[in-house]
């Protein structure tokens, strides 16, 4: 009896030791429905070097070029859906930078997580950008006559990318402390995930849509301890830093963009000295002017009082 004591015990342990190994968090490339498998990977460009390529598209607006060439991109996941910061868009990266990725699709989340990383294939694609930050997807008009590069349809993105396999744990870069100047570059540093540390809140801007094109932009909100929260009822709301109110290169903003439909809209920003993480995006309008630089929060952990 002992014999098959010990037995059953040996045979039990094994199978929660073969449960434990490997990658908790790699994914089961061969097995998922999502993306294109037939794609492997070969003529891998880094982020830097596409945006440089397409320099022109990616600072111009209304300008954008469907790739031609066999190139793809391997990057990794840094920012989705998941409480609804981001509409339609991801956000990857390399170690040369960051991309916005159009997809024309909701829950995003729930099979590109953070820190998957994937294969891109670029051809047939269009890159471009959306208020001169650097994007990936379909070209759209809007009523309005605008150009952009948008959200790509989903069957169509299906079939661009597919996953390696493997997971990275994505350290965000430190953009700003305090005062400290930040001189981004437009084309290779939008894109990117990080973090400005030791800031406070000073004030506030949203644009009222509602008004079509001429819409009144409202500025000079007051940042009330306590009482204010991320988002103005109604509308997307921009908050401004006092130690960051502008970089040293040409008086461009920095601030935290959130949409009225975050998860979060609706919290009360916190009070004192905070940490903000999330990607950079740049933001005109459309006739170029109102150059502003924001940062785009994935979930409401991505902002921390320092204590």
């Amino acid at each position: 009896m002992k014999k098959i004591h010990y037995l059953l015990l040996a045979l039990v342990c094994g199978v929660f030791t073969g449960c434990m190994d490997g990658d908790w968090d790699e994914p089961a490339a061969k097995d998922t429905i999502y993306g294109n498998s037939d794609i492997k990977e070969a003529n891998v460009i880094t982020v830097k070097d596409l945006k440089t390529k397409y320099k022109n598209e990616i600072s111009t607006l209304g300008v954008y070029k469907q790739i031609e060439e066999d190139l793809q991109l391997k990057v990794v996941v840094t920012a989705n859906d998941i409480e609804g910061n981001m509409y339609n868009e991801i956000c990857v990266q390399d170690k040369t930078g960051g991309i916005f990725i159009g997809i024309s699709q909701g829950g995003i989340f729930g099979y590109l997580p953070v820190g998957t990383e994937i294969l891109i294939d670029l051809k047939g694609l269009c890159i471009g950008n959306y208020r001169r930050s650097a994007t990936i997807g379909t070209p759209y008009t809007s009523k309005d006559g605008e150009v952009s590069v948008s959200r790509m349809p989903r069957a169509l993105w299906q079939q661009h990318f597919t996953y390696t396999g493997y997971r990275e744990h994505v350290t965000p870069e430190l953009f700003a402390d305090g005062s400290t100047p930040t001189t981004w570059d437009l084309t290779m540093d939008a894109g990117k995930l990080g973090t400005i540390k030791n800031v406070t809140i000073k004030q506030a801007g949203y644009f009222n849509s509602e008004e079509g094109e001429n819409g009144t932009y409202h500025d000079g909100i007051k940042f009330v301890p306590g009482e204010s929260a991320f988002v103005i009822p109604g509308f997307s709301t921009s908050w401004y830093f006092n130690e960051q109110i502008s970089d040293t290169n040409d008086g461009v903003a920095v601030q935290i963009y959130t949409s009225s439909y975050a998860d979060f809209a609706a919290m009360k920003l916190p009070t004192g000295k905070v940490n903000v993480t999330g990607v950079l995006k740049h933001y005109c309008n459309k006739k170029g002017q109102r150059d502003q630089w924001e940062l785009i929060m994935r979930s409401l952990s991505d902002i921390e009082e320092v204590k």
